[in-house]
């Protein structure tokens, strides 16, 4: 791959997910997993340097392989020029899959899906009308872990249930990070899904089954009777979980599929033929989206592995397609050595309602880190900093910080703050051991980037 890349001029970017997997011991598990036979249409999307699609075209009757690089694409058609069986696609996968609407009955998905539109893809093609007979996907190890995770455990969730509601699990199996060329920082794992014979839910009945779910999980840690009142009077709701003996103290994370989707079918009959059609169209991924707010028109730097900026892009953007950027968080301490820590506000599009650091935010466009840690004290909590701001240590962009490069910031301040309703919810001093304690019992409740920082805090807090 070295020598090919090389010959290519083509330089490889981590931030846009292009880490090829070499092993082909590893290659020939996926296919055989995938139980790919001559009769097989095949979808592979972002085929690389193309050691998958070598194995898949000696096996399927067809292949369809989408590749958004247009250096790799041109690769490939030289690499694959005469096999009949194989359509290259120059696109972007996710568009591509929401754009065509295509009918997956008679089609196997077999791909090491790029990792920052992993979830979109496998949702989007669990939600087809008819989804693919077979998916056998490499994806991040923590995403492969919350597809196929049990009621109760912390990684049980919404792409659990979206997902499982037209496909079940048949297997799946770790890869470690040491079979992919470059290297990434996270292992990986494939993951094998079959289209469920018989469908749990008529397709009319999903609007609802996945408003449900996404209500309920908005705020795991709530009771999920209360929440759904937000979309369903309180009498129906009350009838519908007594009829299905639902615990009305119950979380989300306690649920099971089957039990969510008994759910969406009683309380479909409570919903108007107008409110499902609403429900539709707002679930469906060619519905036209809200426009842009001017927080998703935010302007960042986009940087490389070096921190060296190599161009712009909005907010949304640069979120959606895990560009690395730049951060910012300040921890400030009183007197007494307590923290102080903010709750986000629920509105927040990213973490809502989690523990996060005193300020945080992005490093905007031609802004320097120690610039935008002192704005972010005065936006966020009214500090007004006197005099520079002491670094602590700098963290390289990964997925705990959301790839975000991030400096981290310590300053002392006795307070009271006056906190900004549109971004912090409350915020409180405490002790470093009463958040190393809570951190260990309760990690949930804390935002990725906080937890990450805190265990390389020096010395780091005791635990007792």
């Amino acid at each position: 791959m070295k020598l090919v890349l090389q010959e290519e001029g083509i330089r490889l970017t981590k931030s846009l997910g292009q880490c090829f997997m070499h092993d082909a011991n590893q290659l020939r598990r996926i296919v055989e997993s995938a139980a790919v036979g001559p009769g097989d249409r095949v979808l592979e999307i972002g085929p690389g340097l193309g050691p998958l699609t070598e194995l898949l075209v000696e096996k399927a009757r067809e292949v369809l392989a989408i590749e958004k690089d247009r250096r790799l694409l041109d690769y490939l058609h030289r690499r694959f020029a005469g096999v009949r069986n194989l359509r290259l696609v120059e696109d972007d996968a996710l568009k591509y899959l929401r754009r065509q609407q295509q009918d997956w009955t008679e089609w196997k998905v077999v791909s090491n899906l790029p990792y920052s539109a992993a979830s979109s893809m496998l949702v989007d093609l669990a939600q087809a009308s008819v989804p693919p007979i077979r998916l056998a996907v490499t994806l991040q190890l923590e995403v492969a872990r919350r597809l196929v995770a049990e009621p109760g455990h912390k990684d049980y969730g919404v792409l659990t249930l979206l997902c499982q509601l037209s496909c079940e699990l048949e297997r799946w199996f770790k890869i470690p990070a040491s079979c992919f060329f470059p290297q990434p920082d996270v292992d990986s794992a494939c993951v094998v899904l079959k289209r469920r014979a018989v469908p749990l839910l008529a397709p009319d009945l999903r609007p609802v089954f996945t408003k449900i779910v996404k209500r309920a999980f908005s705020q795991r840690r709530k009771i999920m009777f209360k929440l759904l009142r937000t979309d369903w009077p309180e009498d129906n709701l009350a009838a519908a979980f007594q009829h299905l003996a639902l615990p009305a103290m119950a979380r989300a994370e306690t649920i099971r599929l089957h039990q969510f989707a008994a759910l969406a079918q009683r309380l479909a009959g409570d919903a108007s033929p107008n409110q499902l059609g609403t429900m539709a169209e707002a679930l469906s991924p060619d519905a036209p989206k809200p426009g842009p707010t001017a927080q998703d028109e935010e302007i960042f730097d986009v940087v490389n592995e070096l921190d060296e900026v190599i161009g712009q892009n909005t907010r949304r953007e640069v979120h959606r397609l895990g560009l690395q950027h730049r951060a910012v968080h300040v921890l400030v301490f009183n007197g007494r050595g307590e923290v102080f820590l903010q709750k986000r506000s629920l509105r927040k599009d990213r973490q809502p309602g989690l523990w996060d650091s005193s300020a945080s935010g992005h490093v905007d466009t031609g802004e320097t880190y120690d610039a935008c840690a002192a704005r972010e004290l005065r936006e966020e909590i009214g500090l007004e900093a006197q005099g520079p701001l002491r670094r602590l240590f700098k963290l390289a962009a990964c997925p705990e910080t959301d790839q975000e490069h991030v400096w981290v910031y310590r300053h002392e301040a006795e307070g009271p703050f006056k906190l900004a309703p549109e971004e912090i919810e409350c915020g409180a001093w405490y002790g470093p051991g009463a958040v190393t304690r809570w951190m260990a019992e309760q990690p949930q409740d804390f935002a990725s980037a906080l937890l990450f920082i805190w265990q390389r805090l020096d010395p780091c807090p005791p635990l007792h």
